[in-house]
């Protein structure tokens, strides 16, 4: 029951995956463009069940996507189960690292 349901699903960045995505937060864009508000897309995340491929291309699409936007953001948590930092190993995760903040 509850994440059982989808726990280890895999993201592609299909197509149809992005416009899901991408319907989403236009509506979130349009909101605050109507109400003068910005946007804080507040811990977000791809839990660490999940192939390390998968959140990675997950993770870059949506910080990109949110950039697009002028959406601040910020990624779920440090080293935990969403982590971009092993604790155990004392190192960054370096995919999700340059997931989030690419070097250009």
């Amino acid at each position: 029951v509850g994440s059982d349901n989808w726990l280890g699903t895999e993201w592609k960045g299909t197509s149809a995956e992005k416009q899901v995505l991408q319907y989403t937060l236009d509506l979130a864009e349009q909101w605050a463009s109507e109400n003068q508000r910005p946007i804080f897309l507040g811990e977000f995340g791809a839990y660490g069940k999940a192939p390390l491929d998968s959140r990675v291309t997950w993770t870059s699409f949506i910080a990109r996507e949110a950039e697009a936007r002028n959406f601040s953001w910020s990624y779920w948590e440090f080293c935990s189960g969403f982590g971009v930092y092993d604790p155990v190993a004392r190192q960054w995760k370096e995919d999700l690292v340059q997931a989030l903040i690419p070097i250009r």
